[in-house]
Order: structure tokens, then C-alpha cells, then sequence
């Protein structure tokens, strides 16, 4: 267990870079540390490696203080792997994992064949089998990355630092190295990550640092929202979440730079993932949003309430009952427009398009393909009764330039 307790520190200056910094971390979690670039987030791993001295405040690994423990003792302790990996000797790749093991081979001491059983197991690991023989100055640095992150794992460490420890992987050995890292058990694993969708899916807590000083401190969909997106990172982008993990998905919007002259209440009939991009594009363009009546597994009520769209919605196989109705037919009835997406129609969700027949002087745009799976064929007749249904088969951002003209 790692308790960081009320730190503060710098580079010697007259001023800290981080403050009053207090968290702890039990066996076996994954800590991310992240925040916006000058935030101080590698300050604070050098200070808890002890890199650098504190001005206030201890960090304790196992009720050890660091700042009073031995070199060798801190080595057994805490594992680092820094973000520059850079090696100024030509040693082979064996040679620099081995060099993980320095604190339990004596000062006149072979290594022992216990040493060379626990390197060859980091290398295995980290899947640098075929690079032992090889010397490290003539690798990639992504593959020094993977040495690097090995001779941190010979050592053996119960806290293991990482700043930025994937940040020159390609993809698969960036997901092979952090599903290894988060397999550690009884290992406290701390990261920086400035990836904030590899931190959300391996990390089981996040602290985000601004200025200096942690300003959240939660489980990852608590901390990566919208809101903070747009406040510490100065980002318009949405979180989604990853159907599979249940964990947050950060998904960039384009800027278009164009906001509609006019905000429009525009309400969106969907399902199945037929209304997305239209929800992210109407959004861009700075109009009133409401969707539904869409159950809550929907990928479209995901999508809706990821940006803040008031959704109209059901459980799961669950019918609308009277009182959602009413709301639907109310809703439709104060906006601009209605824009029903192509889907596949079933006796549960045609109420949807039922609705409009009884709100005819709102223009309604019919985009995209339908199916009809109702038990009575009735989609054709029901979509002809929409008294102003216009059907618009251009693209969405003609779709989206059409209604915002209107």
C-alpha cells in the first residue's frame, strides 16, 4: 500500500510545481494519474520515486518512508519506468533487464540462478525474447520501451511508477503491456497516461491534476464527463460508453465552426444506432435536442445522453405506457421540426411515428431506410398519414443545412 500524504514539490525553484497533495493506493490497483499538459503529473511521480525532494509532507510504500529508506531497499521497493528510456552504454538487452536485479546481488556477488530465472521471466513478459542477444542501442524505441518496462518488472517492485510507459508502442503492444501491468497482482501500479480512453479502460481509479493540485479524484466515468473534458482539457468531444468494458469512451467531434443562426427545437425518432450521427451533428450545430421514446440499451439513448439530450425512455421490452405518450405527443408538439431516422419498425416503437399524425403543422424529415417488422404491415400507411412528412434522401450535413434554414 502507497499513502501519499499532504506533498508538495518542485525543481528548486522559489515555487512548487505540485501542492498539498494527498492520496493513497492499495495492493494490486491501478492509479492514473491525468490532467492537461503543465499540470504537473510527472512531478508527481518523480516525487513519490523520491527524484525529487519535498518540500512538505511524506510518502509511505509498506509504512516505509521513502525519503529515509536505502537505495537498495528503495529498488526492492518501487519499480519506475521514466518516459525518456534513452541508454548511453551498449549493453545487450539481457544486460539492461538484468539490472533490475543490482539490489539483491551483493557488491562482489554473481548473479544467482534465481536472478537469471526472474529476468528471463520479464523478458517472456514483455515479449522481448527475440532482443536479449541484442544491444539496446540499436532497437526501436519502442522495443527499449518494453526493455525498460522488463528490468522495472526483475526488480520485483510492490509500487511500479509509470510515466507515460506506452506512449512509443504501437497499439497491440501498447494493449499487450498494460493488460500485463494491470495483471500484476499484489503490485500498486501508479501511471501517468495522457491517453485518457487507454487510462479509463485499464485504470481502476483516476486523479486529475490542474495547476498543480488534484481536482478529482473517482472511479473513471466519474471523473471522464463532458463537463470536465470541456473545463480541464478545453475539449468539445462526448463520452460514450464501451459496450463491452462499460467503461468511458472519449469520441472527438469535428468543429465545424458553423452554429446555425438560429437554435431550433428539433426532436429525433430513432433506433438501433440510426440516430447518432444525426444527434452529434445537430449538436454541433447548436440546436435544442430531444429524443425518443427509446429503451436505455438503445445505442441511441447512450449517444443522446452523451451529449446532454433530454431522452424520452423504457426499460428494456417494456411498451410505453399512457404517460410517456402524452409526454411524446407534448414534446412534438413544442418543436421545430422532427427528423425520423431510418430504423427497423416494430408494434413497440411505431407509437413513436404514430404520435406525429396528431401534430401536423410541424415539419417532419424522413431520412434513411425503413423496415417494417410490424404484425400488421401498417409502417407504410402510418408514415403517409404524416401530414408534412418530407423525404429527404441527401446526406446528414444536407439534412442538418436543410432544417437549420428552416
Amino acid at each position: 500500500m502507497i499513502i501519499v500524504d499532504d506533498i508538495s514539490s518542485g525543481y528548486g525553484g522559489e515555487e512548487d510545481i505540485i501542492h498539498d497533495i494527498s492520496f493513497s493506493s492499495g495492493e494490486g490497483e491501478f492509479v492514473g494519474i491525468i490532467g492537461p499538459n503543465g499540470s504537473g503529473k510527472s512531478t508527481l511521480l518523480k516525487s513519490i520515486a523520491g527524484i525529487l525532494n519535498l518540500s512538505k509532507g511524506i510518502v509511505n510504500i509498506n509504512d516505509l518512508n521513502i525519503s529515509k529508506v536505502s537505495p537498495k531497499e528503495m529498488a526492492k521497493t518501487l519499480g519506475v519506468v521514466p518516459q525518456e528510456t534513452a541508454v548511453s552504454f551498449d549493453y545487450s538487452v539481457f544486460d539492461i533487464v538484468m539490472m533490475g536485479r543490482h539490489a539483491y546481488i551483493g557488491r562482489f556477488s554473481q548473479e544467482s540462478a534465481t536472478d537469471t530465472e526472474i529476468v528471463n521471466q520479464a523478458i517472456d513478459k514483455c515479449n522481448i525474447r527475440h532482443l536479449a542477444e541484442r544491444s539496446v542501442k540499436e532497437i526501436s524505441g519502442g522495443e527499449r520501451q518494453r526493455v525498460i518496462i522488463a528490468r522495472a518488472l526483475a526488480q520485483q517492485p510492490k509500487v511500479l511508477l509509470l510515466d507515460e510507459a506506452t506512449s512509443h508502442l504501437d497499439i497491440n503492444h501498447q494493449m499487450e503491456i498494460l493488460n500485463l501491468i494491470k495483471g500484476l497482482s499484489g503490485v500498486t501500479k501508479i501511471g501517468v497516461f495522457h491517453d485518457l480512453n487507454l487510462a479509463s479502460q485499464y485504470c481502476d481509479r483516476l486523479i486529475l491534476l490542474n495547476k498543480g493540485k488534484i481536482c478529482l479524484s473517482g472511479l473513471p466515468n466519474e471523473v471522464i464527463t463532458q463537463k470536465n473534458l470541456s473545463e480541464f482539457y478545453d475539449i468539445n468531444a462526448v463520452v460514450a460508453v464501451n459496450p463491452i468494458t462499460k467503461k468511458p469512451r472519449i469520441v472527438s467531434l469535428i468543429e465545424s465552426g458553423e452554429k446555425s443562426a438560429k437554435k431550433l427545437k428539433i426532436h429525433i425518432i430513432s433506433g438501433g444506432g440510426s440516430g447518432c450521427e444525426i444527434m452529434y451533428a445537430l449538436y454541433e450545430c447548436g440546436h435544442e435536442l430531444t429524443a425518443g421514446i427509446l429503451s436505455i440499451d438503445d445505442s441511441d439513448y447512450s449517444a443522446a445522453r452523451s451529449v446532454g439530450i433530454e431522452v424520452l425512455s423504457v426499460m428494456p421490452f417494456s411498451p410505453p405506457d399512457g404517460a410517456i405518450l402524452a409526454k411524446l405527443s407534448e414534446v412534438i408538439s413544442q418543436s421545430d421540426a422532427v427528423i425520423v431516422a431510418g430504423m427497423c419498425v416494430g408494434d413497440s416503437n411505431i407509437v413513436n411515428i404514430e404520435a406525429l399524425s396528431m401534430n401536423n403543422n410541424i415539419p417532419v424529415y424522413l431520412f434513411g431506410e425503413f423496415s417494417d417488422f410490424t404484425s400488421e404491415k401498417k409502417l407504410p400507411d402510418t408514415l403517409g398519414a404524416i401530414a408534412n412528412g418530407i423525404y429527404y434522401s441527401g446526406d446528414i450535413s444536407g439534412l442538418c443545412a436543410k432544417i437549420s434554414c428552416k
